[in-house]
């Protein structure tokens, strides 16, 4: 087809659409025939319900009112036909408002049947030997034809053939066969009502189920895509998995925020997903007994990251095999809720007995240290050293106590804003003594002055008891300690760094976990006191492990204040 022609295309169609009126008009002076107005009625009654086909599409059965009326009475009755039945299929798709896009698509539509018909008419003239079925049927498969090469060309879409193609091949022989068949009874000389009356009543049982049928379709397509969008922005796991454990589906919204597709796990086996140690549990529940519906707790591994979920399997009977539903829910920050909880109820109730320790122990203790000091020259004409050594077993323990009572329910103390730089530095000082004794090297600097709001006693006990622990665990391995403060713009941090094995990586995270040390001779109490200070003071101890070298970090960050 030439450019040209392609352009004058839809004027010809135009052109088409405006003769079907006329013919109409020729056809319906005089007197008309009962058979004609019985055909153009049930042309507007097909157009109005058409034959719903796969894939979506629609077939007018009123084609065979076209073809019957131009068989039976002529090209201009088919034409009368076409207007009543066109008009009806625009009313029946538009809106209540008649507009020129209305008119103009209207009269492109007739213009679309009238180039149809006219091979068609001509081929019932030049087939007359024909069956009247076959006949029927053929015609209604070139005026289809025809029509929707029209349609095609007028709309100028990306591949049109293939749609005119796609539609043709969506129409089953019954499509054709049922209406042909009542359509050849109906033209016939005599007509039989004993079987024109059940082909009618066949034919509109077939257009109720294909109308049925199509309702169906898009429940169905609604709900699937409802589903589809449940499970692409669920932020649980569902998977959809044979009874051999081969996954079939997979949501994507769970696995996006892990940097997996769902793509990704299609045909793999759902046993890969699971953690080794819950490999042979899971492998229990993957089973129609196991499989019932209740709620369990394991771990899954998921983009090399572990994942803690509560899994739900729940088994579907299909056509050929049992599949099995699996719902997995994240549960890792429920679980470390519940950690936390548990933990500050341990603490709770850690703080309460040692406070009752506490005050058990210093009244005594007070008692101790006072008449040892008061017996003092006497114990070292007794056995010199026996005072220091005294003495010092007696500070360790009021060290424990002290540490005991911060345990307990915090003290209501003003804070002020003073030097972190400066209390670090004294707190160097007192443990000096302790570094000597042990044969460590403790090294002070940079110590930056840093302004921050907060307790001096507090935080310089918070510092002793760190830098204790640190000088503790350097002396196992031999090494130093070094301890500094740099002011940031938000803040402070302060940095105490040991050698030695320290805290294993897979414990870093509990500097405040009682009875925990990174020495072989400390309680723990030591770094509890400090990180129940630093959060106190809305800063936080962070506890990292390095290998090269073999050392221990231990970072404070404080907010910065001002007095």
């Amino acid at each position: 087809m030439t450019f040209n022609l392609r352009r004058a295309f839809p004027y010809i169609l135009m052109a088409l659409g405006l003769s079907a009126p006329v013919c109409a008009a020729f056809a319906l002076r005089g007197q008309v025939p009962e058979w004609l107005l019985a055909i153009m009625a049930a042309a507007c009654v097909l157009e109005w319900f058409p034959l719903h086909l796969p894939g979506g599409r629609r077939f007018s059965a009123s084609v065979f009112c076209y073809v019957l009326a131009a068989d039976q009475y002529g090209f201009s009755a088919a034409s009368a036909a076409i207007l009543v039945g066109v008009a009806t299929s625009v009313i029946r798709t538009g809106s209540r408002r008649f507009t020129r896009a209305h008119l103009r698509r209207l009269l492109f539509s007739l213009g679309a049947h009238q180039l149809a018909l006219a091979p068609t008419y001509a081929l019932l003239e030049r087939v007359p030997f024909l069956p009247c079925l076959f006949r029927t049927a053929i015609a209604a498969v070139v005026f289809e034809v025809v029509r929707l090469i029209a349609d095609a060309l007028f709309l100028e879409a990306k591949g049109r053939f293939r749609s005119v193609l796609d539609a043709l091949r969506s129409l089953h022989p019954v499509t054709l066969l049922i209406p042909a068949s009542l359509a050849s009874l109906l033209s016939a000389p005599q007509m039989e009502w004993p079987v024109v009356l059940p082909t009618a009543a066949l034919f509109a049982s077939f257009a109720w189920l294909s109308r049925r049928q199509a309702q169906l379709v898009d429940e169905c397509e609604s709900a699937r895509q409802t589903y589809r969008v449940i499970a692409d922005h669920s932020a649980d796991l569902v998977l959809i998995a044979e009874s051999s454990g081969e996954i079939v589906f997979a949501s994507p919204g769970f696995l996006s925020a892990r940097g997996v597709t769902a793509d990704a796990l299609i045909g793999c086996s759902v046993l890969d997903l699971v953690a080794p140690e819950d490999f042979a549990m899971f492998d229990e529940w993957l089973t129609p007994e196991g499989a019932d519906g209740r709620d369990r707790e394991l771990a899954m591994e998921i983009g090399g990251a572990r994942v803690d979920v509560e899994l739900r399997i729940t088994p579907i009977e299909t056509h050929s095999a049992t599949r099995y539903v699996i719902q997995a829910r994240d549960i890792s920050a429920r679980l470390r809720k519940t950690a936390d909880r548990v933990r500050e109820e341990r603490l709770e109730a850690l703080g309460q007995l040692a406070a009752s320790i506490a005050h058990e122990f210093r009244n005594p203790l007070t008692t101790v240290m006072g008449f040892v000091q008061l017996f003092r020259d006497q114990l070292e004409e007794l056995a010199p050293g026996a005072y220091a050594a005294m003495w010092g077993e007696l500070e360790r323990i009021k060290d424990v106590t002290d540490a005991l009572m911060v345990l307990a329910k915090p003290e209501d103390v003003p804070h002020v804003a003073c030097d972190l730089g400066a209390i670090a530095e004294t707190a160097a000082a007192v443990c000096q003594p302790l570094a000597l004794e042990r044969g460590v090297k403790l090294a002070c600097g940079p110590l930056e002055p840093a302004q921050v709001l907060g307790h001096p006693g507090q935080l310089r006990q918070m510092f002793v008891s760190l830098l204790r622990n640190a000088i503790e665990a350097a002396a196992e391995a031999q090494g130093d300690v070094s301890l500094s403060v740099t002011a940031t713009e938000v803040g402070a941090i302060a940095t105490i760094q040991h050698a030695g094995e320290g805290i294993p990586t897979s414990l870093s995270a509990r500097p405040g976990e009682p009875f925990y040390d990174t020495s072989e001779r400390g309680t723990g109490l030591e770094l509890m006191v400090a990180h129940r200070i630093a959060l106190e003071h809305g800063g936080n101890l962070e506890v990292k492990r390095t290998t090269q070298p073999r050392k221990t970090v231990l970072r404070l960050r404080f907010p910065q204040g001002n007095g």
